[in-house]
């Protein structure tokens, strides 16, 4: 019986003038987290309401008051849904999002997707993540920052109670499968975390040639 090989990379899509330009000069660009917190739609993927909660709690009546009157709309609505959220105003805090790529030996990465390789024609993979952490944790340091990095945990708004962390996401964007970097305090819209040794661990790609990463295992014939 042969065990299954399964690996984990991260890459970041992009257009290829911000791919290129953070692989040849060696840095990740991380944008201030407030700025993905919008309903407006764009091409992005990123805009996002609910960016910042730190609590979404379900409710379990909701009333309105006109004058002497009351309208209670958890009696008058069929399927009731209200939930209280609170987040965080100036966050002083910065973002860079990398999506976390599964593959297994002789398939292709079962994560991608359509609306993923539509992000940006070009993809910066990192294949060597171990190194990659040793390399980012100790540039955020020297640069004074403190940060925080996990994967995504996604929730449903309208049955999720509790407290969040600027870790989770609306689980609309599962198809993200995202790993989130954040840095703070920080305080302006853009920051340069310098990666010295970044190329030796990464490569550039069309976007569209992610779906065509295999990993191909090679035993000794005896």
């Amino acid at each position: 019986m042969l065990d299954c090989f399964f690996m984990l990379m991260l890459t970041k899509i992009q257009e290829a003038r911000f791919i290129e330009d953070m692989y040849e000069n060696e840095y990740l660009y991380f944008s201030s987290l407030k700025e993905f917190r919008s309903s407006k739609k764009d091409n992005s993927g990123r805009l996002d309401p609910r960016e910042l909660n730190l609590k979404n709690e379900q409710l379990n009546t909701v009333t309105i008051k006109i004058k002497d009157q009351e309208i209670k709309l958890h009696e008058i609505l069929k399927d009731f849904s209200a939930q209280y959220n609170e987040h965080l105003s100036e966050p002083r805090i910065n973002c860079c999002s990398l999506h976390w790529l599964e593959i297994e030996a002789g398939s292709s990465p079962s994560t991608l997707n359509d609306r993923l390789i539509e992000m940006g024609d070009k993809a910066l993979l990192i294949y060597n993540c171990a190194k990659f952490f040793e390399i980012l944790d100790k540039s955020v340091e020297t640069c004074g920052y403190e940060y925080s990095r996990k994967k995504v945990e996604y929730y449903n708004p309208k049955s999720y109670n509790g407290e969040l962390t600027l870790h989770h996401k609306d689980e609309k964007y599962f198809w993200q499968n995202e790993f989130r970097i954040l840095i703070f305090p920080v305080d302006c819209d853009a920051v340069k975390i310098p990666l010295k040794g970044l190329k030796e661990i990464s490569l550039v790609l069309d976007s569209i040639d992610l779906e065509k990463l295999k990993i191909e295992i090679i035993t000794d014939s005896h």
